[in-house]
């Protein structure tokens, strides 16, 4: 397809312009695009109606409505080469079909975009262009920039042409009807007073005079999308100065083509005319009007400048006039300068910062709740604590006095559990880990405290991998001291390999001291 095709005017045109091109466009066209699309129309709207039970009747106008986006395809499709000057036949549209189905998004268009407002402006994209992925989506970009809001009109204001065509019909029916049965039928329709049979009949003409609405809008609200289309690609583009240098460049070879044997004759004609004109030179002489008066000599520009003065300082060009109006004294004059925002506007921004701030401060608001564990143990250095907190010394049974404690803690765990005391290595861990949040930590334990309690405590002020360390500690501590079952070696000896990683802030402060 060529630009220099195209059966239209090429020229930037504002959008509800486009949109009545297109309007024209189908009533230009109408004889060669409605065929097929009455046809295809028909047929999928047989299929409905006969496949349907007898239940779900009511809704086969909804399931035409659905398959728009089929329709809508077949309609561009014919546009698209009646644009350009093709004329393509039902056979020829029918032949494309498969194409339209399969490659133009159709299973996107009546799935997740179905309800797209601008599904007629985007249709181009898809079915013409046949972008997808990135390159879709930075060209949606561009195309919303303009164009955009108002294919959200066409749509809107297309479904309502539809209802007023289906209403129009029944007001067509009730016009034509001197009985008034029409009007009967129609005050039981609301009483629920209608039988089977009625119902049946009234079913089928509520889906008849729906497709005949669609038949009659669809086409017009595919050209509209589609011109709203071409004219934002006039836009991005310029199809219409390419038009016009190709137009200028086609004129351009025409005159060389013809000048090209008038060229001797025109070179003797200008060496003739230089000849005769070189030994009498020509002067340009002004003619003087018969209504122009000149003075018979010229002034010096001062002595103009002074002439003008005095002529100037006549009466006759100092004519005052003095006015006498009535004044209110209160009256306050209020010039606006351009560059200032209208009060609408103003009061517009002010609404969008009120609502981001409102925006921003819930957010906040739930993000300081999820996090909240965190907050507290960034604040947990500022707080004031009123009195020191004393470590007990026995926590469910167990000593957990510094001096009851050896010196290596992990090497005389191991070889208790080599010996054979697992409850008794576990013990030593588990003891030596309260020690270190009781007394070295300062977490606030008390004797009431649980293991659990315990863990709840020490989860918001402990890194990731200590907290880690002290519950697999504490799970298998609770598992042999209460259900009294041995862990694994598997189990265990991570944790004895663990332990000078898990008491590293006590090894730091041991090494400081030393070498202070």
């Amino acid at each position: 397809m060529k630009l220099t095709d195209l059966n239209i005017q090429v020229r930037q045109r504002s959008a509800w312009e486009a949109i009545d091109l297109g309007f024209a466009l189908v009533q230009q066209h109408w004889k060669a695009l409605m065929p097929p699309y009455f046809l295809l129309l028909l047929l999928i709207a047989l299929c409905v109606w006969l496949i349907l039970p007898e239940a779900y009747l009511p809704i086969a106008g909804l399931v035409v409505w659905w398959l728009k986006p089929l329709f809508d395809r077949l309609l561009l499709y014919m546009l698209s080469r009646q644009l350009f000057n093709e004329t393509p036949h039902a056979a020829d549209a029918f032949s494309a079909l498969p194409q339209l189905i399969w490659q133009t998004g159709l299973f996107s268009a009546l799935t997740y975009r179905r309800l797209s407002l601008s599904r007629s402006y985007i249709l181009p994209i898809w079915q013409l262009e046949g972008l997808r992925g990135k390159p879709l989506k930075e060209r949606k970009a561009v195309m919303y920039l303009q164009g955009h809001s108002h294919a959200l009109w066409l749509t809107m204001g297309c479904i309502h042409l539809e209802f007023i065509v289906v209403l129009s019909l029944y007001a067509l029916i009730l016009m034509f009807d001197p009985t008034g049965a029409t009007w009967e039928h129609i005050k039981n329709l609301f009483r629920g007073d209608v039988d089977i049979d009625s119902q049946y009949w009234r079913m089928l003409l509520d889906f008849t005079f729906y497709l005949l609405a669609i038949l009659v809008i669809e086409p017009f609200y595919v050209a509209a999308g589609f011109m709203l289309y071409i004219n934002r690609r006039t836009q991005l583009e310029a199809w219409d100065i390419e038009l016009a240098f190709r137009n200028l460049g086609e004129r351009l070879t025409q005159l060389a083509k013809t000048g090209a044997s008038t060229l001797p004759s025109l070179v003797l004609l200008l060496v003739f005319a230089s000849s005769y004109f070189s030994s009498t030179p020509a002067f340009a002489q002004y003619t003087e009007s018969e209504h122009e008066f000149l003075a018979e000599e010229r002034l010096p520009p001062e002595q103009a400048a002074t002439t003008i003065k005095a002529v100037m300082a006549l009466d006759e060009f100092n004519n005052l006039t003095k006015v006498k109006t009535w004044v209110a004294k209160d009256k306050q004059e209020t010039e606006r300068s351009n560059h200032k925002l209208s009060e609408g506007v103003i009061q517009l921004i002010a609404s969008l910062l009120k609502s981001l701030l409102w925006i921003a401060a819930v957010v906040a608001v739930i993000l300081a709740l999820v996090y909240r564990q965190k907050i507290l143990s960034y604040l947990a250095p500022f707080r004031k604590q009123t009195k020191p907190i004393t470590a007990p010394e026995i926590l469910f049974g167990l000593d957990i006095r510094p001096e009851s404690l050896p010196a290596d803690i992990a090497g005389t765990a191991r070889q208790l559990w080599q010996a054979g005391q697992a409850r008794e290595a576990l013990s030593l861990l588990y003891r030596g880990a309260l020690v270190i949040l009781t007394h070295e930590e300062q977490l606030a334990i008390h004797t009431g405290h649980t293991e659990g309690d315990i863990l709840k405590l020490a989860k918001p002020s402990t890194e990731v991998e200590r907290y880690h360390y002290l519950r697999t500690l504490t799970k298998l501590w609770q598992t042999i001291a209460y259900a009294h079952r041995s862990p694994a070696p598997q189990e265990i000896e991570p944790l004895l390999a663990g332990w000078n990683q898990f008491q590293a802030p006590r090894l730091a402060a041991q090494t400081a001291e030393g070498q202070a």
